[in-house]
């Protein structure tokens, strides 16, 4: 149900084990990174340093030794002026010899690094900064050397987070409103009525596939082909008679039942399946507890714990996994709240509540990255899928909402699993009916923006 995937044909590539590595909730300050060590000149540490060839002007060219030219730089102007200094330009540290030529250059951000000029280059953190390491809330200890140091620590169970504007713990607060401001539309419905579809809970899509858990011990998987229905040549899958972005009839849509696998998964509608080209990732699987995340192979059936948390009371029943930050998120369907998972610490961190979007409780999470930004947002719903909120974190690491799309849900399905990959549209199942949601202002941030 809940992915990710940056559209180029929904491909994504992870390690072979895929746990999330990256650093979860507001792991965020200027460096937006957990290190510890510190370098106080910007020319040492284990960033990328650049010096000039020997006898070489430091401004660009390929000359060598004693020639014109030497290696360049990313921005051979960055010493004008500046003869003696050390200077910051954006992340990037440079050294200024005595004739305002660069002598060295030192990628902070490669290292998870700010830069500071004057004569300090490449440091951890300031004084009188906060960061948030999982549940832990840490403030800069300048030193020397300079290194966060964990102040307080938050109470998950009681749904506190880390604040890394104020270096506080607060409780979750709904974020966001409930007015629209965009829209999308329903493509295809297809029923176990009267459709090739067995009927089933939760879902995730790759490729032109749709993955559906039935009856907790069968993965049922389809396929999708669009139909050029209306005959002009074209294959249009956000054409809709209601869509002004592309308005006409909707294209035929065809499933086809190409596979069932035998696995046994968490209770239908309470658990949740996240799909890869070899394995599927599952959350509530028997062979965990209610906190792990389990994997599924294809090519021999074994199913292992791929993340277990060691303490708190969270356990995700639907997943999200953010393939820029490297981090699985998750959420239950008894509360509008949003987690990550915290590698470091290995526990469920509280990111952000939303809220009441009319639909009873929540029951949709994916995160999908803009495929034209390379920005990733976390998109919710509730049981009814009326509405899709969007969200993203903002520079500071607190959460904000950017849209909520509505459409209009004719056929009055609910959302009891909702995926994101094929035709780039969500895929949304109500238990039996799997349905097809998207176009309008939502695909501005899903789909690639082809050039007319």
């Amino acid at each position: 149900m809940a992915q990710l995937k940056q559209q180029k044909n929904n491909k994504i590539f992870y390690p072979l084990a895929l746990v999330a590595v990256g650093l979860g909730a507001g792991a965020y300050a200027c460096s937006g990174t957990d290190a510890t060590d510190t370098n106080s000149s910007g020319n040492s540490g284990g960033g990328k340093v650049t010096t000039s060839g020997n006898g070489g002007s430091a401004a660009g060219g390929s000359a060598g030794q004693g020639g014109e030219g030497g290696v360049g730089f990313s921005n051979p102007d960055a010493c004008t002026n500046n003869a003696g200094k050390q200077v910051c330009v954006g992340d990037e540290s440079f050294q200024c010899d005595a004739d305002g030529k660069i002598a060295s250059q030192e990628d902070c951000g490669d290292q998870g690094k700010i830069c500071v000029p004057g004569g300090v280059g490449c440091i951890v953190c300031q004084a009188g900064q906060f960061h948030c390491f999982g549940n832990d809330v840490q403030q800069c200890n300048v030193g020397p050397p300079a290194a966060w140091e964990t102040i307080a620590t938050c109470n998950a169970n009681a749904l506190e987070h880390c604040n890394p504007t104020n270096g506080t713990c607060e409780v979750l607060e709904n974020i966001g409103g409930t007015e629209p401001t965009g829209t999308y539309y329903q493509f295809a419905h297809f029923s176990s009525s009267d459709t090739v579809f067995k009927g089933g809970y939760d879902v995730d899509s790759f490729g032109d596939k749709i993955y559906v858990n039935r009856n907790s011990q069968h993965i049922d998987v389809y396929q999708v082909t669009l139909l050029d229905s209306d005959g002009d040549g074209e294959l249009e899958p956000n054409q809709h008679p209601d869509n002004p972005n592309k308005t006409g009839p909707i294209e035929e849509r065809v499933l086809t039942l190409v596979n069932t696998y035998d696995v046994s998964q968490g209770p239908d509608s309470q658990s949740e399946i996240y799909v890869q080209a070899d394995r599927l990732f599952m959350a509530h699987n028997p062979a965990g507890t209610n906190k792990d995340i389990t994997q599924y192979l294809f090519s021999d059936g074994s199913v292992s714990v791929t993340m277990a948390p060691v303490s708190g009371n969270f356990g995700p029943s639907l997943l999200g996994f953010d393939d820029v930050a490297k981090v699985w998120y998750g959420a239950k369907e008894g509360g509008r709240r949003v987690y990550s998972y915290h590698e470091p610490t290995q526990q469920w961190v509280p990111e952000f509540a939303y809220p009441d979007l009319a639909g009873g409780h929540m029951d949709g999470l994916e995160i999908v990255t803009d495929p034209n930004t390379g920005e990733a947002y976390v998109y919710v719903s509730d049981m009814t899928s009326d509405f899709i909120g969007q969200y993203k974190r903002d520079e500071s690491g607190l959460w904000e909402q950017v849209n909520l799309f509505a459409y209009n849900n004719s056929t009055a399905d609910l959302v009891e699993g909702m995926g994101f990959g094929a035709l780039n549209h969500f895929w949304v199942t109500s238990g039996s009916a799997v349905y097809e949601l998207g176009g309008g202002e939502l695909a501005k941030f899903v789909e690639p923006i082809v050039p007319k």
